[in-house]
């Protein structure tokens, strides 16, 4: 299993944040870890009152936010939880955070990506936005909607490979998480058609053919059988462009969580997400675990 023992939730009291709840507190007690709440005061005075009176949340709150959209019984209640909860006053909620995350050595981040400010289409908030790309632990993302994606009946398990080294480490991390869920995953590559503009004076590139994808999918068996074990595994490839792919791979065959990698560039105040990441955590429907290549490994020692 994954080496996590502090888990922090960051809410802004909306119904956006809501859903992120129930993940964060799977987690924390699969993995015997300490749940932090950490809520920013911000915006104008009667706005922060607001927030004054409603925190800390109680255990009733916190066991309806467990239990929304949820289709069968929690396996654990909120006092079998242990909780931290923290109300801090900031000009700036991501950068609360990101000190949060820091000066208490958080391992991982759950961000609902609908917030108090959010807007009603598919682009996560400024806040998780600035979150994912500081933030120096692996941070996993849920989108409030209609259909929730339960957080204790995770079955199938998304790990989009470019055989990057941030690829081997997302790849990795699926696996100690499919053992915490009992999930089975899937190794997703996307073999995009190149493609040059007429003014380059040359053909468009041919499609990539079967042998393509039949080498692609024999270095995927090979991850599978080095990294993970055949049990359990499944590997595909498809033509077309990776964010595309991946996005409608999820829609097609009911992923419960993707696991995806990121590509920090070192020396850069502002990090960096890497396109394609960026495209599927803004996109996605259900949530998305992202590891960092830069940043805190949750990896076992025996697993690195």
């Amino acid at each position: 299993m994954l080496s996590i023992n502090r888990i922090l939730w960051p809410t802004d009291l909306s119904r956006g944040a809501q859903p992120a709840f129930s993940h964060a507190a799977a987690l924390a007690h699969w993995h015997d870890a300490q749940l932090h709440v950490l809520n920013v005061r911000e915006g104008e005075e009667d706005v922060r009152t607001d927030m004054a009176e409603q925190f800390p949340l109680s255990d009733g709150t916190l066991a309806g936010y467990l239990d929304a959209g949820e289709a069968s019984g929690r396996p654990f209640d909120v006092p079998d939880l242990s909780l931290e909860q923290t109300q801090v006053d900031a000009p700036s909620p991501a950068e609360a955070i990101v000190s949060y995350v820091e000066d208490h050595d958080i391992d991982l981040a759950v961000l609902g990506t609908h917030g108090r400010r959010g807007l009603q289409r598919l682009l996560i908030g400024s806040v998780a936005e600035e979150v994912l790309r500081r933030a120096p632990c692996p941070v996993m993302t849920v989108r409030a909607g209609e259909s929730e994606t339960s957080a204790w009946n995770v079955g199938n398990i998304l790990a989009p490979v470019d055989f990057s080294e941030g690829a081997d480490l997302a790849v990795r991390h699926a696996r100690e998480l499919a053992l915490t869920y009992g999930a089975r995953i899937t190794l997703l590559h996307a073999v995009e058609e190149v493609m040059y503009p007429s003014a380059y004076g040359m053909e468009m590139a041919d499609i990539p053919g079967p042998e393509v994808i039949e080498r692609v999918e024999e270095s995927l068996a090979t991850m599978a059988r080095e990294e993970i074990g055949y049990e359990h595994v499944v590997v595909d490839s498809v033509i077309g462009y990776a964010p595309s792919v991946i996005l409608d791979y999820q829609d097609e065959n009911e992923v419960d969580l993707t696991v995806i990698s990121t590509h920090g560039r070192s020396g850069l105040e502002r990090l960096l997400l890497g396109s394609v990441t960026e495209r599927v955590v803004r996109r996605s429907t259900s949530p998305v675990f992202i590891v960092k290549t830069f940043g805190k490994s949750l990896l076992p020692e025996d697993a690195e």
